[in-house]
């Protein structure tokens, strides 16, 4: 949206850690959040809320594009009340998923869900699979637009032959799994699978963890693959290390989209993943990827060495994935859409 011409704010507790600090009409704006005695929990929404009423008064903010509805987008529906009306930007919340699949059937905070997702002027979800357990859970039936994810990959800082020295490769096939690690990314299903391919020998397994992995450890230490995982954490510079992948591997029970899996393919890497949420809206089964049941470790298995074991394949698949990245979830096909929904809020 800077590159387009547009001011854009990022209002957050912490600067997300790949935006640059001499951002061309990119401007940061901290959260500060104080732990007073009175409170058993410090509370975020609130200093929230008074920052983006701040930033909005102050820079005549347009649109507030609000991530997650808890906090995000209650805390933009009362900044938004802080406000003259001539001075009160349109609210856009995006759902992403827990903020649908585990808070909207909470009954602690469904209400305040829903009563956002009414008093935002638009609501987009990432995917179809998403807008649909939105209505389902919240019983919710506003206008949501879905909008999918993208990602603008950056150039690699490394070559790939410098990552796979620094990894200590040879020539084994690397299986690559990037998540926060949540329970719902069953990395334990993940390490089972590759615990059964065989043979061992011809794979590794390279976990982008965000989050420690130290909770794992055991788990790999069980499964006798301490030789075959190479762990990273945190990593900022994801393209140095997706550049070596050569096949996805993701066990989720549940996901709205999967930009792990979009961030793969736009390498040509291709993914084997279960087949839930929003996935096959990412992936074409058989043709840019392969799809398997959820909980069914003997069939990512299967589908796993396969692709190991046949690279013509793997290529294909490859080749496939990076088109559809490019042609259906690029920066440049998604980003006008936001564009275009900003300029009719604002007209």
């Amino acid at each position: 949206m800077a590159a387009r011409g547009h001011e854009v704010h990022f209002i957050s507790y912490e600067r997300p850690f790949r935006l640059p600090a001499d951002g061309l009409r990119l401007h940061f704006h901290p959260v500060v959040i104080n732990d007073y005695g009175l409170f058993r929990f410090p509370d975020y929404t609130l200093p929230l809320s008074v920052r983006m009423a701040e930033v909005s008064r102050d820079y005549q903010l347009d649109v507030l594009h609000v991530h997650y509805a808890v906090p995000h987008a209650t805390a933009a529906i009362l900044a938004r009340s802080m406000l003259p009306r001539e001075r009160q930007p349109r609210v856009v919340t995006t759902l992403h998923g827990t903020d649908t699949t585990l808070l909207g059937y909470d009954p602690g905070y469904a209400p305040a869900i829903k009563h956002a997702l009414t008093c935002s002027d638009a609501v987009t979800a990432v995917s179809e699979a998403l807008k649909s357990e939105t209505r389902r859970a919240l019983s919710f039936d506003g206008s949501i637009e879905v909008i999918h994810n993208f990602f603008a990959p950056r150039p690699p800082r490394r070559s790939g032959e410098e990552v796979r020295r620094e990894l200590g490769l040879g020539e084994e096939v690397v299986v690559v799994h990037s998540s926060n690690l949540r329970p719902g990314k069953r990395v334990d299903l993940v390490l089972e699978t590759v615990a059964r391919v065989r043979p061992r020998d011809a794979f590794k397994l390279l976990v982008l963890a965000g989050e420690p992995f130290a909770p794992f450890a055991e788990h790999v230490r069980r499964l006798g693959l301490a030789d075959r995982v190479i762990v990273r954490e945190k990593v900022n510079h994801i393209e140095d290390y997706l550049q070596v992948g050569d096949i996805g591997l993701y066990a989720s029970e549940t996901e709205s989209f999967c930009l792990s899996i979009l961030e793969a393919m736009c390498f040509g890497c291709p993914s084997v993943s279960t087949r839930v949420g929003g996935i096959p809206e990412v992936v074409e089964d058989n043709e840019s990827g392969l799809l398997v049941p959820s909980g069914d470790v003997g069939a990512l298995a299967s589908a796993l060495e396969a692709l190991i074991h046949d690279r013509t394949r793997r290529s294909a698949l490859g080749r496939a994935a990076q088109a559809r990245a490019r042609e259906r979830f690029s920066a440049e096909i998604i980003v006008p859409r936001y564009e275009a929904l900003y300029r009719q809020l604002c007209r």
